[in-house]
């Protein structure tokens, strides 16, 4: 059979094929490619920029015996997210239609899962 044989067999078929994704392996291997451990702060600072931020902060909380970081607080002063933005962040790689926006691919901001487990 060719492919494109194939391909009209597959397409034709009134049967539907339901794909199944691991999402947690899918945000590993995103992650995989957002591998630097810096990579949450560009990714945070070019949404404070697509934000029209004019100021950013970010605190790091730690213990106190250990020095071991808790949490990091990053905050800026920019836009605040749409609905739709909201909307977008449980759509992976969907990327933002606003072309002047860094965020083309969607992905991004997955990396911060590298560091918590909740990122908001």
């Amino acid at each position: 059979m060719s492919v494109n044989d194939f391909r009209n067999q597959i397409l034709s078929s009134s049967e539907e094929k339901i794909v199944g994704v691991n999402k947690r392996d899918l945000i590993n291997k995103i992650l995989a490619r957002y591998s630097s451990k810096f990579v949450i702060y560009r990714e945070l600072l070019q949404n404070s920029d697509d934000a029209e931020s004019k100021s950013v902060q970010i605190k790091f909380e730690t213990e106190m015996k250990t020095d071991k970081i808790i949490r990091i607080l990053f905050k800026n002063n920019g836009f605040p997210f749409s609905p739709e933005d909201w909307k977008r962040l449980k759509r992976i790689a969907e990327g933002n239609p606003d072309k002047k926006k860094i965020g083309a691919f969607g992905v991004g901001f997955y990396s911060l899962f590298a560091v918590c487990e909740d990122p908001l």
